[in-house]
């Protein structure tokens, strides 16, 4: 064949080896390519438990800030309502005969009146 022929053998075989290369090369690449997926998928739901906890955690400090303001509101809401009742017994109490002589004198008289 001479040197043409061994030249282009030279350059088959040499194409041949490129294509086998790059062939291993992509495979390698595709083998990192699914591995890269999984990773992802793995990493993507550690994250969402992470912010999963963490939104757990401050909805229940919230809830408990919440509870307690309506705890404390209530207790206040309770006294003002307890003071008040007191209020009212202790004016009930100085004013009770008065009105009820009041009371009294007004339907005795009543009939007086329309006379």
């Amino acid at each position: 064949m001479g040197k043409e022929g061994d030249f282009l053998e030279n350059l088959i075989r040499d194409v041949i080896e490129l294509d086998k290369k790059k062939r291993n090369e992509i495979e390698a690449l595709e083998n990192e390519k699914s591995k890269i997926g999984s990773f992802v998928r793995e990493k993507r739901q550690e994250i969402e438990k992470k912010y999963k906890a963490e939104a757990d955690e401050i909805y229940a400090r919230r809830k408990e800030e919440i509870d307690k303001a309506i705890s404390e509101a209530e207790e206040k809401a309770k006294e003002r309502y307890d003071i008040s009742i007191k209020e009212i017994e202790m004016v009930f109490e100085k004013h009770r005969q008065e009105w009820l002589d009041s009371l009294y004198e007004y339907c005795v008289n009543f009939d007086i009146k329309d006379e």
